[in-house]
């Protein structure tokens, strides 16, 4: 939920209620809370086939970087992490590729990925089948995510349902486990 990302969604002020809640449930729980900040590599360094979606989406070369410091690259301030939370960079829009996510969750016996953010159709689908081409139940909380027009989110929705659990907010709080 970075600014530049989050941004340009369509369902944003729908979405950024939801996620609070779920981050305030799994705080309350003390229940392992985990962020992606996409951060852009430098120019000259993008992955080139990164650059052509982008393209395709009408987004022209080096227009759009996430780089620290960078208003865009911050997460949004009522969702912000807090102590004892990970954050972890990604340059791909899968939160597996180049990250030390898959040991990190491996090493603290985690099998179930919640997922919530922008976009359904870059970053949540990317690590939805990545998670499940490791063997992570992946569960993609429908009601927030966020996309760029509601067709790409209804889209990528329906691609996912093969390889992920997709379920609401409403779901996903309903079965957490009491408070300590």
């Amino acid at each position: 939920m970075q600014a530049g990302i989050a941004g340009r969604a369509y369902n944003r002020s729908d979405i950024v209620p939801r996620i609070a809640d779920l981050l305030e449930a799994y705080r309350t729980r003390r229940l392992p809370i985990v962020y992606s900040q996409h951060t852009t590599p430098p120019e000259g360094w993008e992955n080139p086939a990164m650059a052509r979606g982008m393209a395709r989406r009408g987004v022209p070369p080096g227009s759009f970087r996430l780089s620290p410091g960078r208003p865009e690259w911050e997460i949004l301030p009522e969702l912000a992490p807090r102590s004892g939370e990970l954050v972890l960079p990604k340059t791909t829009p899968s939160f597996f590729v180049g990250t030390p996510l898959e040991a990190m969750l491996r090493a603290r016996r985690i099998e179930t990925l919640v997922l919530t953010g922008v976009s359904t159709e870059a970053g949540i689908a990317g690590t939805a089948r990545h998670a499940a081409n490791l063997g992570f139940h992946a569960i993609v909380v429908e009601d927030a995510c966020g996309s760029m027009s509601p067709e790409a989110h209804a889209g990528a929705l329906a691609q996912l349902r093969p390889v992920a659990d997709v379920e609401t907010t409403a779901e996903i709080l309903a079965r957490l486990p009491s408070p300590p």
